[in-house]
């Protein structure tokens, strides 16, 4: 299997996909302070953005449908929406699997709620009860905020509207009726955006727990799902970037959205990490690194690491840059489908 590296650049305008609260009739945007460069050092800067648990519920939304549609197992809460998985006790009676009764018992219980839910397995979780199990999540993925080098591009407005039913429904003056007209401003952002999601294949269907018993049957029944499960994790993330469908608000503020550029890193026998999409010269930078990545471990034994790379380029992003470049990000998840073994 692997391990898959994803950045991407955005433009995105009059997006409201995160808001933080209400105050009064103003709907915030979250913003987050982030450190950019400049000449004398660097400064502070408040702007908007997009929370990495936004993105990772969207991703996991569309994982229970694909797992749904090939028959791989998904939880009670998880196929509701509802990612609190496998907290505690009462979740764990609620999804039909016993707690662990000791430290040995802790393997047998990752593998039993990982045979009832792909979104535990792809996911993550973490159940605290009298012995502990956590499982780290095989995809990790951070907000998405304003590219450094084009922050001062990145900007939030309120914009006003008002509610106005003017039928008798909202008579003014008569007793439990609402006003006919009710204002509200809503908080949107506009910038280059960008963000990185990583994917452990290698990860998925294997508990995280090394100690302890468990039936070997279990364990082979969940070994012998890992392709389709595979499966269901890489059509999820094409589904994710192919609508960039996360966030909220999307009914009426549905963002103008444009790709700019974006590269994917896929290892075997390692763990490469693309830079992140903060200036054009990401793609370069990503070459130059998984060249000196590769070499590095090579010159250390590992004869057999690999890193392949792949790129779309839309902004001249990979201009002297010796990489694959395809059109559309579907072209490029179309690559990484390819380079995934079927079983």
């Amino acid at each position: 299997m692997g391990f898959l590296s994803l950045s991407v650049r955005l433009l995105m305008n009059l997006e409201s996909l995160n808001s933080v609260e209400t105050i009064g009739s103003l709907v915030r945007h979250r913003t987050a302070p982030i450190a950019v460069p400049v000449e004398e050092g660097f400064v502070l800067r408040f702007v908007p953005v997009v929370s990495g648990e936004s993105i990772a519920h969207a991703y996991q939304e569309m994982l229970v449908r694909e797992a749904l549609r090939l028959n791989l197992p998904v939880g009670v809460y998880s196929s509701r929406g509802e990612f609190v998985k496998f907290a505690d006790d009462r979740f764990m009676e609620e999804e039909g699997v016993e707690p662990p009764k000791s430290e040995d018992d802790i393997l047998r219980a990752e593998v039993d709620v990982l045979l009832k839910d792909i979104v535990a397995d792809v996911g993550g979780f973490l159940y605290a009860g009298n012995y502990s199990i956590k499982r780290t999540s095989r995809f990790q993925v951070g907000y998405m905020i304003p590219a450094l080098k084009e922050v001062d591009v990145a900007a939030l407005e309120a914009q006003f509207h008002v509610r106005m039913v003017p039928s008798r429904a909202t008579e003014r003056g008569k007793k439990g009726l609402a006003p006919p007209q009710a204002p509200f401003n809503v908080e949107i952002g506009s910038a280059v955006y960008t963000f990185t999601f990583n994917l452990d294949v290698d990860g998925i269907a294997e508990p995280s727990t090394k100690f302890g018993e468990v039936d070997e049957n279990k364990l082979d029944q969940l070994r012998k799902q890992k392709s389709k499960r595979v499966k269901a994790a890489i059509a999820s993330l094409v589904n994710l970037l192919s609508s960039m469908g996360f966030g909220a608000k999307r009914t009426r503020f549905l963002p103008n959205t444009e790709l700019l550029s974006a590269v994917l890193a896929y290892s075997r026998k390692g763990s490469f990490v693309v830079s992140p999409g903060n200036s054009k010269d990401y793609i370069g930078l990503t070459v130059k690194r998984s060249s000196g990545y590769v070499n590095t471990l090579k010159s250390l034994g590992y004869n057999d690491v690999e890193v392949e790379l792949i790129a779309v380029d839309r902004e001249k992003a990979a201009e002297n840059v010796k990489i694959n470049v395809v059109e559309t990000i579907e072209e490029l998840l179309g690559w990484i489908v390819e380079k995934v073994p079927k079983e």
